[in-house]
């Protein structure tokens, strides 16, 4: 079977919209989202044991044979998929797989990987009106989410291609067509008609509906739901990865082009472009504590404090008047937190 391929990219990007248009493709399957890879971290480390690591040695298991298993039984799962679908070549779209590009490299040596992007006004609107997030956390996703796609992207080359929500929902015609040719598959019209034949659920992950078609006036629909105020402090905080990724500071402007040759962008254009943004910092970014794996306490404790997102304005406004607080009454109140935690599981 073919290699299979990854759609990743943060929520409210519009995945759920290209994995619908990709499944209609005659050869790809792509099912609704998974999330497997979280069990497959779950297999490398017995939660809250500290020899849980060590679990398959004993039963001269190797690291390398554990790899194997999982990917014959994971892989093979979806492969089963797609024959039954009368397809010849599987995809999958989880977008918190993010985190978890290295397992799935180490998986499938094979595999290639798609980063659908979205402006972050777009995205961070979406992210707050459809999922219910507070704007500071949807701007940590989508910052953090963005800078590891960034990352990983350098080290998969043309491995990689970054197709942008607002080219493929305004030019959906000749961005699928590079795409496919990217991906060594032959075009299909159906892949443009994907709300046509849609089956199963009218409505699929994300409240995404599946009888729409593809319709760039969604691209505005975050001056619905972001005032002024609210624009203005997400663009302070994502401004500079929103112009390595080609925007401006208005989803409706012309987008730069990212790539000299193409349409798409791979991860060595990504790679080269850093160089025009040295402000930008593209060392790993906090992950997410949901993605790692469940260690005993004492070990928690090894690997150092929990990496958390920024404050928001809020937050921080409030440690700062905490902090001119007489020192007992700042004791008092970390006692009191304290007591009000759960204590850890070992």
């Amino acid at each position: 079977m073919p290699s299979p391929f990854f759609i990743l990219g943060s929520q409210g990007s519009g995945s759920t919209m290209l994995r619908l248009m990709l499944d209609a493709h005659p050869a790809l399957a792509v099912p609704p989202e998974t999330g497997f890879m979280r069990l497959v971290t779950a297999h490398r480390w017995v939660p809250f044991w500290e020899f849980g690591g060590e679990w398959h040695e004993r039963l001269g298991v190797s690291d390398d044979d554990l790899d194997q298993r999982l990917a014959d039984f994971y892989g093979g799962l979806f492969s089963d998929y797609a024959k039954r679908a009368g397809k010849s070549r599987w995809g999958e779209k989880t977008p918190y797989h993010v985190w978890h590009v290295d397992d799935i490299r180490r998986l499938f040596p094979d595999a290639v990987f798609i980063g659908l992007v979205r402006h972050p006004l777009g995205a961070i609107g979406s992210l707050a009106r459809r999922f219910d997030r507070p704007v500071a956390r949807a701007t940590w996703h989508w910052t953090g989410t963005t800078r590891e796609i960034v990352r990983q992207a350098a080290g998969l080359g043309d491995r990689f291609a970054l197709v942008r929500y607002e080219e493929l929902t305004r030019e959906p015609e000749p961005v699928m067509r590079a795409l496919l040719e990217w991906m060594g598959e032959s075009w299909s019209p159906a892949v443009l008609r994907h709300h046509e034949s849609a089956a199963g659920p009218r409505v699929a992950e994300g409240g995404t509906r599946t009888a729409d078609a593809v319709d760039a006036g969604r691209i505005e629909r975050w001056r619905r739901w972001l005032d002024d105020e609210t624009r203005e402090e997400v663009l302070t905080q994502t401004g500079g990865w929103a112009r390595f990724l080609g925007y401006g500071a208005d989803p409706s402007e012309p987008l730069e082009a990212v790539s000299p040759t193409s349409r798409l962008a791979s991860g060595d254009d990504l790679d080269r472009r850093r160089a025009a943004f040295p402000d930008l910092d593209f060392s790993p970014p906090a992950r997410p504590p949901r993605d790692e794996m469940l260690l005993p306490k004492k070990l928690r404790r090894r690997g150092g404090a929990r990496r958390r997102r920024p404050a928001s304005r809020a937050e921080e406004q409030a440690r700062l008047m905490a902090e001119k607080l007489p020192p007992s009454v700042q004791r008092s109140i970390r006692a009191a937190r304290r007591q009000r935690r759960e204590p850890d599981a070992d």
